[in-house]
């Protein structure tokens, strides 16, 4: 006697429950407290949980973000979701610059310098203009160069502008010392044979080789 297709049907939705509670549902089956939107493969033989680090077998899962296997135990899926960043990190190149960022969209570029760094790297560029203008500033003024370097460098253009406000220590119409490397020129001396104008310090002429009188020491003689 043949059965019913009703009984059939009711069978077969039996033997599916038994299969399920026996066996569990298949890996891409498996659903997560948190909702995931990375896609789900099997894990392989050999690999280790990114969470806890325990070995994997084929009934484990393993994440694809951003083009890279994060291999899971399938009771440590909730616990990477909910803090991706910090688990993600490790399986990035160790570099201090150069990071992906987790939520950018897809097909954005990656691999470029962090918003961080970017935002300290202009810090460090506008504190080191700042701090060269201050100290050639109180360079000038005859004062000192280098804390008034240091304040351009870390307050920028208030440091400037606070060092502008400085009164200057240095005479009117002199070069304050320090900012350049010879203050003073001495003036040539001309030769009474030929007119032509040779060191302060020369023995001979250098166009017509008469003797002349030394005015001034040379700095080999100083030596």
């Amino acid at each position: 006697m043949s059965a019913s297709p009703k009984a059939l049907l009711t069978l077969v939705v039996a033997l599916g429950f038994l299969a399920v509670w026996f066996w569990g549902p298949p890996v891409w089956a498996q659903k997560t407290e948190t909702p995931c939107e990375y896609p789900v493969v099997s894990a392989k033989i050999g690999e280790h949980c990114t969470v806890c680090g325990v070995a994997l077998t084929e009934e484990d899962v393993a994440l694809i973000v951003r083009g890279r296997r994060v291999p899971l135990n399938k009771e440590m899926v909730d616990t990477f979701l909910n803090d991706q960043e910090k688990y993600f990190s490790e399986k990035q190149p160790k570099g201090a610059l150069f990071q992906e960022e987790l939520q950018a969209p897809a097909g954005v570029a990656q691999g470029g310098i962090s918003r961080g760094w970017f935002l300290f790297g202009l810090y460090v560029l506008a504190g080191l203009i700042g701090g060269g203008l201050s100290a050639y500033n109180a360079v000038s003024k005859g004062l000192r160069s280098i804390p008034y370097f240091f304040i351009g460098f870390f307050i920028n253009v208030l440091g400037y502008l606070y060092v502008l406000t400085r009164p200057s220590q240095a005479a009117e119409g002199t070069i304050p010392a320090g900012l350049v490397k010879v203050p003073t020129t001495q003036a040539p001396s001309a030769c009474p044979a030929c007119g032509n104008t040779n060191h302060p310090s020369a023995r001979l002429c250098a166009a017509c080789g008469v003797t002349l009188r030394p005015t001034r020491q040379s700095e080999v003689a100083r030596i």
